[in-house]
C-alpha cells in the first residue's frame, strides 16, 4: 500500500475547500444597487397583482423622494454615469411599466469604502399599488444589475 495516499486526499480536500471558498467570496463581492424610498406615512402588507407585499403608504399629489447606492462604485467619472429607476402600477392583474427616469451618480464614500450615489424624485399623480426598481446600466448594454422592487401604494 501507499502510506502517502491518505496525505494526497487530504490536501486535495484543503484545496477544494479554499477553492469553494475562494469562489463563493468572488460571488459575494459583486456588484450590488440599492433603492430607498422616503418619507412614507404608515406601513402595509397588501395583496395586488396577485402578490402578497410589503408596501410603504403615501398620499397622491405628493413627491416620493428616492435614493440608492451602486456597490462598488463604477469607474466612470462622477455625472458620468447614471441608473435608470422604472415605477409599475398594477393594472389588470399585473404590474406594468408607467414612467422612467434617469439619475446621475457620484461617487461618495460610505463607512471606508468608496460607492456610488443616486437620488430621484416621482411625483405621485393618481392612486394604486406600484413598485419602484433601479437598473444600472454599464456602457448603455442589458441591465447589469437590479435593485429589489420597492413595493408603495399611493391613496387620497
Amino acid at each position: 500500500m501507499h502510506p502517502e495516499l491518505p496525505r494526497r486526499r487530504l490536501v486535495g480536500l484543503f484545496v477544494g475547500s479554499a477553492l469553494l471558498l475562494l469562489a463563493a467570496t468572488a460571488i459575494a463581492a459583486g456588484k450590488s444597487i440599492t433603492l430607498n424610498l422616503k418619507g412614507g406615512y404608515e406601513n402595509q402588507t397588501r395583496v395586488a397583482c396577485a402578490q402578497r407585499n410589503h408596501y410603504t403608504v403615501y398620499h397622491r399629489g405628493g413627491t416620493l423622494k428616492m435614493d440608492g447606492y451602486v456597490s462598488p462604485a463604477p469607474t466612470l467619472p462622477d455625472g458620468a454615469w447614471r441608473v435608470k429607476i422604472k415605477v409599475k402600477r398594477c393594472k389588470a392583474g399585473r404590474f406594468v411599466e408607467i414612467w422612467h427616469g434617469y439619475a446621475r451618480g457620484n461617487g461618495v464614500t460610505l463607512n471606508g469604502v468608496k460607492v456610488g450615489h443616486f437620488r430621484k424624485t416621482y411625483r405621485m399623480r393618481s392612486t394604486g399599488y406600484f413598485f419602484a426598481r433601479a437598473y444600472y446600466y454599464h456602457y448603455r448594454t442589458h441591465p447589469r444589475i437590479r435593485s429589489r422592487a420597492e413595493h408603495f401604494h399611493v391613496t387620497r
